[in-house]
């Protein structure tokens, strides 16, 4: 606590915590895992602060230079609103300098799908984008993305991770000033011009599809007080629309979120100002992306001037009509091509793209698996299949793989096009759910989070998941015909049967009734939390919204025992 090496802003912090509070703070290390790091920030080893984040990108660095070809020594970095993002970005940059590598930084906050375009575009051996996506403001996070622009897969991360734990003492790292890093000319920055070539990209979607003035949509966009209101509003512009309205408090790059209940726009509460200047100016569409911009949610108006809420898989689904329709009308779509989504996204999409001849992959939870799949393809022959389209249930979508990962500008975009093609057709969002639900089926779902805090959580999530694997989750006496257990590769039927599944390991179980609904359950693998995902499909919305009542009864109450 006293070496000066310390940062004096940490040093002061650790002086005025008590002893129990210290200790606390050096019990284990900030561990780093394929979803990178993602943290409390704040003094201490398991904290994300100046010297943890050295730490990491030290030992990235060391990864880099083993793995990559010398001339490749470059790694792009990106950071987004949040408290001490633009530092550790930075530090990032000039650790990198001091080994040798290349720093290509942004000179301001951007959404983490241009930190994945910068990586691929700028032929980088690695990137890094600083954020924490929707967590609370004291929250900080540090995700590594490999020479694709694809989130480092388990066998990357675990190289890197033992990297960083190689690193003997964290507080002698190498690291370079600012103004070193640049007269070494190993510290470039990227502004306007990058931008500029990003939005190039996002605008082929716009191509033959420029909304018809008379069903130019009227949008609310927010933010969130995110990085997106430097990026989507410039989007949908050059798309075509004119009638945009950014919720302005909510504009305003804001790291304490001051404006909004949430800043995850899987949050209802998170459209509470957006919902007002909807009203104010009787908007078509709500968009809301989250403070990095890599996923959006949407609010429409109905019939009757109230606004409606979409989940994630809904959103997919529909907007695969849209777009595997105006794909085939233009004759672009591919002989064999695959819609990918997770293991636990509903099968709304799926039934979706069936009806266009699409073939629909899943695979684990987490955008990454998605990349590696278009990675994976894309280095077959001509004959192979063809990615058309992305996307996981927590509202991260994407189309054209020039990034890989969700990328919120590029959906941000696609939900407008859907928009206008609902309203030239007389329809609204609410509406246009309603008809594909009448001809596929109600397919309803429904997300659960569990906080599972304090220091024994860890353990009685644990515990939980193995009480689960040893007696499955029945509804109202009714056991699942199927139980899928990625942490095992097993599927067992009802009968006793078992067959592997073709998944990377992981710990999610599913359970499947006898009518289709499901229950999948996983431990986050960002936050202390147990998150639950219920899916049906009924004859109507009555029978489909009953079903999910009754799933949802049968987890809360096996869950009772553990809080």
């Amino acid at each position: 606590m006293t070496d000066e090496r310390v940062d004096t802003k940490l040093r002061q912090e650790l002086e005025g915590l008590c002893e129990e509070e210290r200790q606390a703070r050096f019990t284990g290390e900030l561990t780093f895992g394929t979803g990178g790091m993602r943290a409390l920030m704040g003094a201490g080893e398991n904290r994300m602060n100046v010297h943890t984040v050295r730490r990491a990108s030290f030992g990235l660095m060391q990864y880099v230079k083993e793995s990559a070809a010398k001339e490749n020594w470059r790694v792009a970095i990106g950071y987004d609103g949040r408290y001490d993002s633009a530092r550790f970005a930075e530090e990032t940059a000039c650790v990198a300098a001091a080994a040798g590598v290349t720093a290509i930084l942004y000179e301001a906050a951007r959404p983490t799908p241009m930190l994945s375009y910068a990586v691929r575009a700028n032929g980088c051996a690695a990137g890094v984008m600083i954020t924490a996506s929707h967590n609370p403001p004291e929250y900080n996070g540090y995700k590594v993305y490999d020479a694709t622009g694809c989130q480092v897969l388990s066998d990357a991360a675990a190289a890197i991770e033992a990297a960083i734990r190689a690193v003997p003492d964290l507080l002698a790292i190498p690291v370079l000033s600012r103004a070193e890093a640049e007269e070494a000319g190993r510290l470039v920055l990227l502004g306007a011009e990058m931008d500029e070539r990003y939005l190039r990209e996002v605008n082929v979607l716009a191509q033959g599809r420029r909304p018809l003035a008379e069903s130019d949509p009227i949008i609310v966009y927010t933010p969130l007080h995110g990085v997106g209101g430097s990026v989507v509003p410039a989007a949908l512009l050059q798309a075509g629309f004119s009638a945009v309205h950014v919720v302005e408090q909510e504009a305003v790059l804001d790291p304490a979120f001051t404006h909004v209940d949430s800043p995850n726009p899987e949050d209802r509460s998170a459209y509470r100002g957006a919902l007002r200047r909807a009203q104010e100016v009787g908007a078509d569409l709500i968009m809301a992306t989250d403070p990095d911009t890599d996923r959006v949610g949407v609010m429409a108006r109905a019939s009757d001037g109230t606004y409606e809420f979409f989940t994630g898989n809904e959103i997919g689904g529909m907007l695969l009509d849209t777009y595997l329709s105006q794909l085939e009308k233009e004759g672009a779509l591919p002989a064999r091509g695959v819609v990918v989504c997770t293991h636990v996204t509903s099968d709304f999409g799926e039934a979706i793209a069936r009806a266009h001849a699409c073939r629909t992959v899943r695979t684990l939870t987490g955008f990454k698996y998605i990349g590696a799949w278009i990675n994976e393809h894309e280095r077959g022959d001509a004959q192979d299949e063809t990615f058309v389209f992305g996307y996981e249930e927590s509202v991260g979508y994407l189309a054209l793989p020039f990034v890989r990962d969700k990328d919120g500008v590029q959906a941000s975009v696609l939900i407008a096009q859907m928009m206008a093609d609902a309203k030239r057709a007389g329809e609204t969002l609410p509406g246009r759910r309603a008809r594909l639900f009448a001809r596929y089926g109600y397919y309803r779902d429904r997300l659960l989070g569990f906080q599972f805090d304090g220091a024994s959580g860890v353990s009685r999530m644990q515990a939980l998941m193995g009480e689960l694997r040893a007696r499955p989750l029945a509804v109202a006496n009714e056991g699942p015909i199927v139980t899928e257990d990625t942490l095992r590769g097993t599927r067992t039927h009802v009968g006793g049967a078992v067959e592997a599944i073709d998944l990377p390991m992981a710990d999610v179980l599913k359970f499947t009734f006898q009518d289709g609904a499901w229950i999948a359950v996983r431990p986050s693998g960002t936050e202390p939390k147990l998150k639950v995902y219920l899916g049906v499909c009924k004859s109507s919305d009555d029978a489909a919204f009953a079903r999910l009542d009754a799933l949802e009864q049968a987890v809360r109450d096996r869950l009772k025992p553990y809080f």
